[in-house]
């Protein structure tokens, strides 16, 4: 018969703390790790470092949509769609802000571009605090809702027609492997 085995208090709670300090470690490393070599195979696939960024500016715009055209009465609709676009909107806008931002200023030397670009994430950031304080039921509500897919329409239409084909024509292959890796994993920080 197999003798159990009794670990000591102690030994038991240095046991626990390590595995825990493990977990953490593994929990808060691995995933950027495993982002940034995601990243970096999906610009290889596809050959554009900005690709995510897109499929990004999709979702957002649909949870905006979702918003707006919600009614004053759909108050959990409302609430969960602006948890998943904050959600979404932080993790995308990490990666612009720390990477995108200022490749632009690196390679095209536009501060104004960027800048102005900063400039809006700030706008957005007062509108989703308005519509965190606002009612769900209010009809300013709408108002706040609308107003941000505006802003954040015109801020897309600008990168998308604007600022990012100008990167991408800077960049060669090597360049967007890394850019693409930076924003994957940037992403994953927050996710």
């Amino acid at each position: 018969m197999p003798r159990a085995s009794h670990l000591s208090p102690l030994r038991f709670a240095a046991s626990f703390a390590g595995g825990a300090l493990i977990a953490l470690v593994g929990s808060r490393l691995l995933p950027p790790l495993v982002a940034q070599a995601r990243g970096a195979a999906r610009m290889r696939a596809d050959g554009d470092p900005l690709a995510t960024l897109l499929d990004d500016h999709r979702a957002i715009l649909s949870h905006l949509d979702a918003m707006a055209e919600s009614a004053d009465t759909e108050v959990f609709v409302r609430t969960q769609h602006l948890l998943r676009l904050k959600r979404r909107l932080a993790a995308h806008a990490l990666a612009e802000e720390d990477i995108v931002y200022p490749a632009l200023r690196e390679h095209l030397e536009t501060v104004d571009d960027a800048t102005h670009l900063y400039e809006e994430h700030a706008e957005m950031k007062v509108l989703l605090y308005k519509l965190e304080q606002t009612s769900k039921g209010d009809g300013q509500w709408h108002l706040h809702a609308t107003e941000l897919r505006t802003l954040v329409q015109r801020h897309i239409r600008q990168e998308e027609e604007v600022d990012f084909p100008k990167l991408r024509e800077t960049l060669d292959e090597a360049t967007s492997t890394e850019l693409a890796s930076k924003i994957a994993r940037e992403k994953a920080l927050l996710l």
